[in-house]
């Protein structure tokens, strides 16, 4: 993606466009945390520059930027990924919908993501202006790929683990793409999946190269529908399944998440922590709670799965609040409907305590930029009362002060500032913050002198000191009139130009966080160096970092 590209017209530069769709599920710089499926994200009217890129001499441009987002690692949805896969496999273009169909074992790793991907080529094919079923020979070869590309004990493992999702199957897609193989042990496995394991096993039983599926399959299925619990604990344990592969009756066993939680990774560990609490395994002095701490503690595989801070974070904020009381209203609609609520169950404290001392090590696996930002927060009553968007247990000040903390932990140029009435105040962060905990840089913040905001105090500061920033990242709490378009006074995006002309800085960028924002338009001037970000989740940080490093 050339850096010179500049802003303009849509038509004019379909693969930036294209590029913010696979990173924020817009064609413009614009993130908002919650479900993108909810808010219709994958829609083909949202994807209009993958016409214009299919009609280019080299139509598989969409393809290569794909793969690139992709390897980047950095795609806060994946989703995006897939639907855009699937997009381009419905393109006139025959080399560009070989090139999709040929991608899709490399994007769609898993196998969420492969149904998924079956689920938006057939609705693409159907709501086609000539709608056909989408089962053509393209899809069956890319079907039939994706589960020959894997070995047998591999696709076994795959297809026990998720049998379907989106209201699609395993046995629906091969009953639509008829994967061939001479590889006896994966016509087992797709005997399996067609017709169960009875089938496969009166047809495989007496080869010897389906004996070692088949037990593998045999025992998953001893295990879904195991009634003891206590053998089922110890089934997981031996044969080393995973959460996907406990059925709805043994999820509340403690038998069971006594044996899963040591097997499991820190990142869906801290998900499902308020789910194991509600079960009540999480009392003071229980045996799981020692198995949590000691996985969530264990620095090798913080690094190997790089567990980022505002996960632990918002885990540590939903997990405080697990045992209060209901909310007013809450409490009311249960009084109407004449339930008894259930005393709560207070958190243990214990794994608070330890939360914190992770999300402390969890700040020494953030990987520096190279860049040099200046981070300006609004530290007003407001925003230290107001509630994020989309992650109701942090407030918006304690957000914008873990991004700062975030940025001072791993690089090496950042000026911290907050706003107050004429400028901005720039907050001295000497060495002793250099491994300060959030809590410190909270405290410290709170101190800081606070005035009116307005968004372009630091960029016209920054250019006033004659002080070079690649990035500029401003937290408020809500955006509204105050990000104007040139009819205020206010007007960060005229500032950041003028910002970039004055000090030679041609990709000067400039973040917009509105904690408590749910939405904004299409901004009219379009400028793909300027990003606004509406509420917060775990994801944030990733996407600010992301836009950094001009991968969107």
């Amino acid at each position: 993606m050339a850096e010179s590209m500049q802003s303009g017209d849509h038509s004019e530069q379909p693969e930036v466009h294209f590029t913010q769709y696979l990173f924020v599920g817009k064609e413009y710089p614009n993130y908002q945390p919650g479900c993108w499926f909810v808010h219709k994200y994958y829609e083909q009217s949202r994807v209009t520059s993958i016409g214009k890129l299919a009609e280019r001499d080299n139509p598989l441009v969409p393809i290569e930027l794909i793969k690139k987002a992709f390897d980047s690692g950095m795609v806060p949805n994946p989703e995006t990924l897939v639907f855009a896969l699937a997009l381009c496999a419905r393109q006139k273009k025959e080399s560009l919908r070989h090139a999709a169909y040929d991608a899709v074992k490399t994007i769609c790793t898993t196998p969420q993501h492969f149904i998924l991907f079956t689920k938006f080529a057939s609705e693409l094919a159907k709501s086609a202006p000539e709608p056909k079923h989408g089962w053509g020979s393209g899809w069956r070869k890319a079907a039939s790929d994706w589960y020959l590309s894997k070995d047998a004990m591999e696709l076994a493992k795959c297809v026990t683990r998720y049998k379907g999702r989106y209201g699609w199957s395993h046995k629906d897609i091969i009953k639509l793409s008829h994967p061939k193989t001479t590889d006896i042990a994966k016509q087992a496995v797709l005997k399996y999946i067609l017709f169960g394991l009875k089938v496969a096993k009166q047809e495989f039983s007496d080869k010897p190269d389906a004996a070692e599926v088949l037990e593998y399959i045999q025992k998953v299925e001893d295990f879904k529908h195991c009634e003891d619990e206590v053998v089922a604990g110890r089934l997981l344990e031996i044969h080393n399944l995973s959460l996907e592969h406990v059925p709805g009756h043994l999820l509340k066993s403690r038998e069971v998440w006594n044996s899963l939680i040591p097997t499991m990774s820190i990142t869906m560990l801290l998900n499902n922590l308020q789910r194991i609490h509600n079960i009540g395994l999480l009392k003071p002095y229980a045996v799981e709670a020692d198995k949590i701490i000691d996985v969530i503690t264990d620095k090798e595989r913080l690094i190997r799965e790089n567990v980022h801070p505002a996960l632990v974070l918002i885990t540590i904020k939903n997990y405080e609040k697990s045992g209060k009381p209901l909310s007013y209203e809450k409490q009311k609609v249960k009084d109407a409907a004449k339930k008894p609520s259930p005393p709560p169950i207070r958190p243990n404290r214990k794994i608070i305590e330890t939360l914190y001392k992770t999300l402390g090590y969890s700040f020494d696996i953030l990987k520096p930029t190279g860049l040099q930002y200046m981070i300006t927060i609004d530290m007003s009553k407001a925003m230290q009362e107001s509630r994020v968007w989309q992650c109701g247990n942090i407030n918006a000040a304690e957000a914008g002060c873990l991004i700062a903390l975030c940025l001072l932990r791993c690089e090496k140029n950042v000026t911290v500032a907050t706003f107050k009435n004429t400028g901005v105040h720039i907050v001295n962060l000497d060495k002793m913050y250099t491994n300060a905990s959030l809590g410190q840089i909270f405290k410290k913040m709170k101190q800081m002198p606070t005035g009116p905001v307005n968004l372009e105090k630091p960029i016209i500061w920054a250019a006033q000191e004659k002080k070079k920033y690649d990035v500029f990242i401003n937290v408020v709490d809500v955006i509204d009139k105050r990000f104007g378009n040139g009819s205020r006074i206010d007007n960060p995006r005229r500032a950041i130009k003028n910002y970039r002309s004055k000090m030679s800085q041609d990709n000067a960028k400039l973040v917009t966080c509105a904690m408590t924002t749910p939405q904004i338009g299409n901004p009219i001037d379009e400028d793909k160096n300027v990003l606004t970000i509406c509420g917060f989740d775990a994801n944030v940080p990733k996407i600010i970092e992301a836009f950094a490093r001009s991968l969107f």
